[in-house]
């Protein structure tokens, strides 16, 4: 059981594992899926009143905006911004695949070991500490939770969601859609999308409008009010596949006031020198006391499942 408060904070690469994209990826998965003006997804943009040329320039300004995701391309390409979603959520939506999340041959399933650090007796499970913030829009954790613990408990779907709708899992820029057993302001949208092909359509639509792009005006809105919440109240804050993104860490917590007896940690898995001091430098405005060492200390190049196994005691 997890007894102090503790709040991880989550960026592309803790869905990596399962499948998801990276941002990269994603530029390239939208230049295939955009390639053959009769794809799939195109037939689906143009019934959605998209015409051809405006999928094409799409596309092609995406590829050679020379940025590195289609968050930060649309940022700047607003006139692109209705496009822009409904292609991410139609990529996104066919990641989504239970079976992956449960792979019996995946060594480094960190959902899984983070479940079991939850271990208790089913009517306690809500008495965790513990509360998400995600920068990601899949549904993927969120989904592995309702699953576990269903079958780790012999419950139904109804008792798991009274007990998983007491641990937070806050997507401060929105997600693809509430799952079935979930209470919030989204449109319901199913997981594996791949077995109701029929609503796809409908479901990518909906999907487009649940979802928000970081140049938007959200740092005021409800999610980051209620992350803002969380981190304050936090006795302990971990950043597991984040790329520590200037602007998202200004606007997670930039406008807090410095908090010294917090410990904070994280994974800088992959990132050069020059990003892991931009990530220290914007930590070291909240947590004073960052410096080099202990950054050094506290934040590994380390995979999320061996970081949280070998270096983090929950």
């Amino acid at each position: 059981m997890i007894n102090q408060k503790t709040v991880l904070i989550l960026g592309a690469g803790a869905s990596m594992p399962f499948g998801f994209p990276s941002g990269k990826d994603l530029v390239a998965l939208i230049d295939n899926m955009l390639f053959d003006i009769q794809s799939e997804t195109c037939v689906l943009l143009k019934r959605h009143g998209y015409d051809e040329e405006l999928i094409q320039k799409f596309r092609e300004h995406l590829i050679y905006s020379g940025r590195s995701s289609v968050d930060e391309f649309l940022e700047h390409r607003t006139e692109f911004l209705d496009i822009g979603k409904e292609v991410i959520v139609a990529a996104l939506l066919d990641f989504e695949k239970s079976l992956k999340l449960f792979d019996k041959a995946m060594k480094d399933n960190w959902y899984q070991h983070l479940f079991s650090l939850l271990n208790i007796s089913f009517n306690e499970f809500d008495q965790n500490k513990l509360a998400i913030i995600t920068f990601n829009y899949d549904r993927s954790l969120e989904y592995y939770f309702s699953a576990a613990l269903c079958f780790a408990y012999g419950k139904n779907i109804e008792e798991c969601a009274e007990k998983l709708n007491k641990i937070p899992i806050v997507h401060v820029h929105g997600k693809l859609g509430r799952l079935p057993w979930e209470k919030s302001k989204y449109s319901e949208i199913p997981y594996d999308m791949h077995d109701y092909p029929d609503q796809k359509d409908l479901m990518i639509r909906n999907g487009s409008k649940n979802i928000n792009i970081i140049h938007e005006n959200i740092e005021k809105n409800e999610e980051f009010d209620q992350a803002h919440q969380l981190i304050n109240e936090a006795e302990r804050i971990y950043f597991l596949g984040f790329g520590y993104h200037p602007t998202n860490l200004a606007r997670l917590i930039g406008n807090l006031s410095p908090r010294i007896n917090k410990e904070i940690g994280g994974t800088t898995f992959g990132m050069s020198l020059s990003a892991k001091n931009t990530a220290m430098n914007k930590i070291a405005r909240f947590k004073p006391n960052v410096n080099s060492t202990y950054f050094e200390r506290n934040f590994f190049d380390r995979e999320i499942y061996e970081y949280l196994y070998d270096y983090v005691t929950l």
